[in-house]
């Protein structure tokens, strides 16, 4: 298949998605309304620039994201790769200006004014600041311009991760300023919709770059099989999070049939179905056969159909962006945490479910992960796969059980929580070997990380005690706490937070793992007496300090659980209980651990009168 047939095809999938998102905006009563005479009006113009900016938006955010991906993770460091850098570099630029373009037009959308009659006002460019809408935009400009840069810059491995964060970043601006951002279960709406945004462009954006840069290649070979793998993650993620977030819009099953958006989200169903058999037969004829000649262009044919699915699902979700969803019957949610909350009852804790679509889709890639290196590895020792699904069903607890519904809520449910995300779960994810485990099965390039300079730099013992115990007093003594509790994302970034700095500092400490840097078994115990140090003092703290967070905790309290300083002592006694006994069992295993290897030593090397 010749590149100037690949641009043909490509520029019929962008008509099939602009086609698409015209025909479900007229259906679906999202596109420009008559205009009402004697009321100000912001033109034709602005009505369908709107969406068609927004559709050009997110095709050059799909493009730049998956084209990273496709360079940096999924193709081998050749001359092929870098050109596919280079290109995500040109779609970036078109991207920032998709993005600049949109901010103008949604001044005009929000002032009811010409869109030529925006530029000139300057108080209304500043109103453009102070609103969600105007500023999104702009942020997507700032992170385009700066992948834009990186790329030219040459960047280095870490960098060009760095642009993938980056322009991932990028995608999320509009994600909370759409439907998303007002609907029931608005926290669970925003996750679905960020994870499923991030999804279809590593997915789709992925393919388009193994097809324009890598279907004639032999490197097709090494990629296609990678992408396989990430494309069948994908394909879930956009499975999860697209069920959570048709969920938490439409009232009842029955408003998939009988309203125009549910009547969307089923044929954006039925192409998910078609892109599943896509992949099932890119399993079958393609994948293990991409280094021969036939293979590569069932491939390129392959792949072609399924971008133009692909593109015209985007036009079709761009068209539901601007469709209204059916009105909500029965939600009566929380003004300020945007979900209901039941009257609070130890029970509660337990069978309370609130499903959030990224932290299910994180939940499940540890255990498939896991589970599938364990059972590649040769005789895996059972306690370890124990230990890492004891903490996977503790953190389905903390996180989809009821302490992850009654967390923003009420103090002694966030603090038990962030004990078992920064104590409990890490130390036994860690004491199961993960990373000896991926080394096994995934290969040499686990040891190249595992000894990189980085990994070194990290695990230094002074930096892991520093990024375990500073962030306990900062979240407390800071407006962080507040922060954490009135906005989701912030929520979600401060529980990766301290999971993370937790598994970190356990694996240092506990020493199953191979090591970047010698750890002597004194320092790891004074690492690990300052931590259960830092955890008595932030417990201390907590009995004897003022109430935190007291005026979101008054208002969103729930019925039954409204005495604040019961509750923050109750939690400050709790968490500071099972983060210390969890650190003493800990610290007895290795001194049993120190006193064993002491015994065979002595055995290997008896002391006798004559050494005397």
């Amino acid at each position: 298949m010749t590149g100037r047939r690949m641009w043909v095809y490509g520029g019929a999938a962008v008509a099939a998605a602009v086609l698409v998102m015209v025909v479900t905006l007229q259906a679906g009563g999202g596109g420009p309304q008559p205009q009402i005479s004697d009321l100000p009006s912001p033109g034709l113009v602005t009505d369908w620039g709107l969406p068609l900016c927004r559709l050009a938006l997110d095709l050059c955010g799909v493009v730049v994201v998956g084209f990273l991906v496709t360079g940096v993770v999924v193709s081998p460091p050749s001359e092929q790769s870098r050109a596919v850098v280079r290109a995500a570099g040109r779609w970036a630029l078109g991207w920032a200006l998709s993005a600049g373009v949109l901010f103008l037009l949604t001044l005009s959308n929000l002032a009811a004014v010409p869109v030529t009659d925006v530029l000139p006002d300057g108080p209304l460019l500043l109103y453009g600041l102070s609103q969600a809408e105007g500023r999104a935009p702009l942020i997507v400009l700032v992170a385009a311009v700066v992948t834009a840069i990186g790329t030219r810059a040459r960047p280095s491995a870490a960098g060009r991760a760095a642009l993938i964060l980056v322009a991932i970043f990028g995608l999320l601006p509009m994600v909370y300023v759409g439907h998303a951002a007002s609907a029931d279960h608005h926290d669970i709406a925003l996750s679905g919709l960020a994870l499923h945004v991030v999804a279809v462009a590593v997915w789709v954006g992925g393919l388009a770059g193994l097809l324009l840069y890598l279907r004639d290649s032999t490197e097709l070979s090494v990629a296609l099989p990678r992408f396989s793998a990430i494309a069948l993650w994908c394909f879930i993620a956009v499975a999860i999070s697209g069920t959570a977030n048709a969920w938490v819009r439409m009232g009842a099953v029955s408003d998939l049939w009988n309203t125009s958006y549910g009547q969307f989200v089923l044929t954006k169903t039925a192409a998910l179905g078609v892109l599943g058999l896509f992949g099932w037969n890119h399993r079958r004829h393609t994948v293990a056969q991409a280094g021969h000649a036939p293979a590569r262009r069932t491939f390129a044919r392959l792949a072609a159909g399924e971008i133009a699915v692909m593109a015209a699902a985007i036009g079709l979700a761009v068209g539901l962006s601007h469709t209204p969803p059916p009105p909500s019957v029965g939600h009566h949610q929380h003004l300020l945490l945007d979900y209901d909350l039941e009257p609070f009852t130890i029970g509660g804790l337990f069978t309370e479910i609130r499903v959030d679509p990224l932290i299910v889709l994180a939940l499940l890639g540890l255990a498939v992960g896991y589970l599938a290196g364990a059972r590649t590895a040769e005789r895996w020792p059972w306690r370890y796969v124990t230990s890492w699904f004891g903490a996977l069903a503790m953190l389905v607890l903390v996180l989809i059980g009821g302490f992850g519904g009654y967390s923003r809520a009420l103090f002694a449910a966030y603090a038990v929580q962030l004990a078992v995300l920064g104590v409990v779960a890490p130390l036994l994810l860690m004491a199961a070997a993960p990373l000896t485990l991926a080394a096994r099965t995934l290969g040499p390039s686990i040891d190249t990380l595992l000894y990189s300079d980085t990994a070194r730099r990290l695990t230094h013992p002074m930096v892991v005690l520093a990024l375990y115990a500073v962030p306990y007093p900062l979240l407390y003594l800071t407006g962080w706490f507040s922060a954490a509790l009135a906005n989701h994302p912030v929520h979600l970034i401060t529980q990766a937070f301290f999971a993370v700095t937790a598994m970190l500092f356990f694996w240092v400490v506990i020493g199953v793992d191979p090591l970047p840097r010698p750890v002597p078994w004194r320092t790891r115990a004074l690492m690990l007496a300052v931590a259960a140090g830092v955890h008595v003092l932030m417990g201390a703290l907590l009995l004897a300090g003022p109430i935190q967070a007291e005026d979101w905790f008054f208002l969103t309290a729930p019925p039954l659980a409204t005495d604040l300083v019961a509750s923050q002592r109750i939690g400050a006694i709790t968490a500071g209980s099972v983060a210390l006994v969890a650190m003493a069992c800990l610290a007895v295993t290795l001194g049993m651990q120190r006193h064993a290897a002491a015994s065979r030593m002595a055995a290997l090397h008896p002391v006798t009168d004559e050494s005397r």
